[in-house]
């Protein structure tokens, strides 16, 4: 049976703690608790729930302190967040623009916790599977030029050094021409998979767009090739025509750092050199 979403609830009060967790067990969550605000975060920041229920008055950290340390985290900021409160309902309006989501009173009704779980999960699920669908590309399922444009930003302000990668397929066109579109999609995607069964995290790759990928490769050059190589040989097996690669790159030095722009261009002229390298190799052959 599989497991069910995680839950984490956090009250400094021992009685209120151990009701929830045992009727949201009942209801078939996995459920961690904490005992105050700190720990709580903690356990958040570890375990990466799907919902949060947070007493509002704590001492130490409080709830909105919690909810606002949860809204700003780049991981746990879609975390559906419910505050618990024994508080007058004035202060709901606060709360939400502390970030939470929505509110459970006290004292506890577990048709009420169980409706607002249930719902909360619900909702965050949908927004999770449309944030999904927005950054995915359609016919791979890679991620599409948006989420790329988005990860390099953010892999530059980290400050570790990568490759940033562009590959196309060599003569794609032909073989659109001369097997048809529904072979050239098949390649496609077959290329999406047999690459990206090669990375490693935080490796990404994204469809740049037609027959053009782009990569962000945190390993050497050398093994960037030798991917290169393990991908031909995958596709040439799985279709019965000619197959290759061209690759550009652009290194990432934090101690002389280009921009994302700068990075593109770089890699896409040594993309553009490599495929007119291959182009002449293609007519000598012929010639030959």
């Amino acid at each position: 049976m599989p497991a069910g979403p995680r839950v984490l609830v956090v009250d400094d009060d021992p009685a209120c703690l151990l009701i929830l967790k045992k009727f949201l067990e009942k209801e078939g969550y996995q459920v961690t608790v904490a005992v105050d605000g700190a720990s709580g975060l903690a356990q958040a920041q570890q375990e990466k729930p799907e919902l949060i229920i947070c007493d509002w008055m704590m001492p130490g950290l409080d709830g909105p302190q919690v909810c606002q340390a949860v809204k700003a985290d780049p991981v746990l900021k879609d975390t559906f967040f419910i505050f618990l409160t024994a508080m007058e309902k004035s202060y709901i309006g606060e709360g939400i623009s502390k970030g939470a989501d929505d509110f459970i009173t006290k004292p506890i009704d577990p048709l009420e916790v169980g409706a607002k779980v249930k719902a909360g999960l619900r909702l965050s699920l949908t927004q999770k599977t449309l944030r999904t669908q927005a950054q995915r590309d359609d016919l791979t399922g890679l991620y599409n030029r948006r989420h790329w444009d988005k990860t390099l930003a953010e892999a530059c302000r980290a400050g570790q050094p990568f490759l940033v990668v562009m590959a196309d397929v060599d003569r794609f066109k032909e073989i659109n021409d001369l097997w048809g579109h529904r072979v050239g999609d098949a390649f496609l995607k077959e290329l999406a998979h047999a690459w990206s069964a090669l990375l490693e995290d935080p490796e990404i790759l994204a469809r740049h767009g037609g027959d053009e990928f782009a990569c962000l490769y945190y390993r050497p050059l050398g093994s960037l090739l030798t991917l290169r190589r393990r991908v031909e040989k995958s596709l040439a097996a799985a279709f019965p025509f000619p197959v290759g690669l061209s690759l550009g790159y652009a290194r990432f030095d934090p101690e002389h750092p280009l921009s994302p722009a700068a990075l593109m261009a770089k890699a896409d002229h040594r993309l553009y050199e490599e495929k007119s390298q291959h182009r002449a190799q293609l007519e000598k052959t012929r010639q030959g």
